[in-house]
């Protein structure tokens, strides 16, 4: 049972009190309110996560708050990679962490919007967390939009590393599973839906064959 573990750290403005994360994104670029997800995805075996349409791991890190000067830690997280939405042409990454802070229960929950919009958004889509941070419950707290840059994106790829190999080979096969599951995923999301587009477009062009007999 091969596993594969990667460190990603994202970050970005955040506010208290709000409940839609791009309000909360705009108030805290006026006020400089951020919130930090310093993550870490564990995935225990990844043969079972690729054939797994959830794709799901195992989350843990620390979160730093706006306004609260230690970083808070939680375990047991949840993330999920490409899975299915209620919009059939977008697929989520999901990130799920809860933790205890001055006596209150806190989920953090996150969400990655991977869908082929107008223009090069492949980036975009895969860097930003539409964030909202509950507390006893359901009751939004807060809301922001968290991303990793460039320098991140490059950290988080060095940082994987895989675990309980039985050789180099085997140690190069996980990581190639891996790989070859998120490159197919973005091939499907950011490929296949503009031929899909092009075709529906060329069928509607087209009238229907009538004779030309009269």
């Amino acid at each position: 049972m091969t596993g594969l573990v990667f460190h990603e750290t994202m970050s970005g403005p955040f506010t208290m009190g709000v409940t839609d994360p791009a309000e909360g994104a705009r108030i805290g670029r006026r006020t400089g309110w951020r919130l930090s997800l310093h993550a870490t995805v564990t995935i225990d075996d990844v043969d079972r996560f690729a054939r797994d349409p959830q794709h799901a791991a195992t989350l843990s890190g620390e979160i730093e708050l706006p306004g609260v000067v230690r970083r808070i830690p939680f375990r047991n997280g949840s993330f999920r990679l490409f899975t299915p939405s209620r919009d059939p042409g977008m697929k989520l990454m999901t990130y799920g962490a809860e933790f205890e802070h001055e006596g209150t229960r806190h989920r953090l929950a996150g969400e990655k919007r991977v869908r082929d919009d107008v223009g090069l958004d492949l980036m975009p889509d895969t860097t930003t967390l539409y964030s909202r941070l509950y507390h006893d419950g359901d009751a939004v707290a807060g809301g922001g939009v968290l991303r990793i840059g460039l320098t991140g994106l490059a950290l988080m790829a060095a940082s994987m590393r895989v675990r309980q190999a039985s050789s180099a080979r085997e140690a190069g096969r996980a990581m190639t599973v891996f790989g070859l599951l998120f490159a197919r995923n973005l091939r499907d999301s950011y490929l296949g839906r503009p031929r899909a587009w092009a075709e529906a477009s060329r069928r509607r062009a087209v009238p229907p064959e009538v004779g030309w007999g009269g």
